[in-house]
């Protein structure tokens, strides 16, 4: 992932996410929906972390590309910005590197973290005597560690003076946390918490997602004592238990494990008090919010990626003249492909970015350009051969005869490609890059930065779809 891509990832799994925590806060924080809660919350950070992350190909036919050239058959490459100073995003380059630095050590930093809390577990724990009981593995702690559970052990602390009724509910509360696997999905959330650890929202998610856990539990356990004694309402009860237990086990927890002494226990017990109905509709605000975070990324997608226009399907060759305004282009001589199962890439790999910064490092900005400034775009258009040569380098629709040749001699400095195939076989693909010339570099403000780079301040086509 190359720095430009990793500030839009940022920037959308971000926005993604606000939006899903937004829905939860407002609409089902207060609900008793908890096992649906829990899932909501898992799936918000999954969401914000992989779904900015699928190739654009997914979202191909959610809008037109970049550039605006209906019936143009070739793959339009995304848009170059050249200015007076050289490539428009230059001057951003190094506080993107800078950002790449900082995002790494951000995630070196969490799970380095993560590390350490496993390690305390287990440090804390690994002299204990263990007993097999069935489905669990349960650790007599003798007061060294509070009564918890990670995994399928259960940690128990002997020393508590219970009842045998309230040791049943508190067993029943922690086994419940080890055969709805609440654990997995905590370190589901560190590892996502460590990749978004910028996201304000997703340590958020985490916080309320083990609050959920131990709304599940304590669910669990007061079904299970009302089962057992159908005539006693062990609410109460449990309650008294809860606020003596947090009381005794003030400041006293196991990292990552789930502890039945939760800081939480006032926001749980008015939860066990609570007895209004559950609004069943809340749960269904989910899927019309996935289609617009949905929605969003493809909006991204069509506007950033580069793919075949809508009038060159997969496979399909280029037969008859292509008419833009009143340019007519011919086709290049022989098969050539606008789009192919394996694309031609430069030595070493290279998507439609790399040809673009290839060719955005390669136009030169000469006195000529700069003696009199131009502002517009040039479309060129070249094919790579089945040979992985590029020929056919010609100006679609030019803007001035010195702009023209400029990307042109860009253009022809391209190294041989690795071919691109259809069905096992090398052929020949034509490719179309739009080169925006701007009469002065924009400001180097980080927010007009960050609207060059995500955007690209290239028009809208009137086509573009979102």
């Amino acid at each position: 992932m190359n720095p430009i891509s990793l500030l839009k990832w940022m920037l959308l799994s971000t926005l993604l996410l606000g939006l899903w925590w937004l829905c939860y806060r407002v609409a089902l924080r207060q609900e008793r929906s908890f096992a649906y809660n829990r899932w909501f919350l898992v799936l918000g950070p999954v969401l914000a972390a992989g779904l900015p992350l699928l190739p654009a190909a997914w979202f191909g036919g959610w809008g037109a590309g970049p550039a605006g050239l209906p019936g143009v058959a070739s793959v339009l490459l995304p848009a170059v910005a050249i200015s007076a100073k050289g490539p428009a995003v230059s001057a951003g380059t190094p506080l993107l590197a800078r950002l790449v630095a900082v995002y790494a050590v951000g995630v070196a930093v969490a799970l380095a973290r993560l590390g350490l809390g496993l390690g305390r577990l287990w440090r804390s724990t690994r002299r204990l005597p263990r007993e097999k009981c069935d489905g669990y593995t349960l650790v007599p702690t003798q007061g060294q560690v509070p009564t918890s559970s990670f995994g399928r052990t259960v940690f128990w602390d002997d020393t508590l003076a219970l009842s045998a009724a309230e040791a049943s509910q508190v067993l029943r509360h922690e086994l419940a946390h080890v055969r709805q696997g609440h654990t997995y999905d905590r370190l589901l959330l560190e590892l996502l918490r460590a990749a978004l650890w910028f996201n304000p929202f997703v340590h958020w998610c985490g916080k309320a997602l083990a609050l959920t856990h131990e709304f599940l539990a304590d669910e669990e356990a007061l079904r299970h004592a009302a089962a057992a004694v159908p005539a006693f309402s062990p609410a109460q009860s449990y309650a008294h238990l809860l606020a003596r237990q947090v009381a005794t086990r003030l400041g006293f927890s196991v990292p990552l494990a789930h502890t039945f002494s939760h800081s939480q226990t006032l926001r749980r017990i008015a939860m066990i008090q609570k007895t209004s109905p559950i609004r069943r509709w809340k749960q269904w605000l989910a899927l019309p919010l996935l289609g617009v975070l949905v929605v969003a990324v493809a909006c991204e997608k069509a506007t950033n990626q580069a793919t075949p226009t809508a009038a060159a399907p997969l496979n399909q060759e280029m037969k008859a003249p292509i008419h833009i305004g009143k340019v007519a282009i011919a086709p290049p001589p022989g098969n050539v492909y606008t789009y192919v199962e394996q694309m031609p890439q430069l030595p070493g790999g290279g998507d439609a970015q790399a040809i673009m910064r290839y060719i955005q490092s390669h136009i030169t900005y000469s006195k000529e350009l700069a003696a009199s400034p131009k502002e517009g775009v040039v479309f060129a258009s070249f094919t790579v051969q089945a040979t992985g040569k590029v020929q056919d380098a010609k100006i679609v629709k030019g803007l001035a005869p010195a702009y023209d040749a400029a990307v042109l001699a860009a253009i022809h400095t391209l190294p041989r490609f690795t071919p691109g195939q259809h069905d096992g076989k090398a052929v020949a693909v034509s490719f179309t890059v739009p080169v925006r010339f701007v009469a002065k570099t924009p400001a180097k403000s980080v927010g007009l930065q960050l609207f060059n780079w995500y955007g690209g301040w290239a028009p809208r086509p009137a086509n573009a779809g979102c």
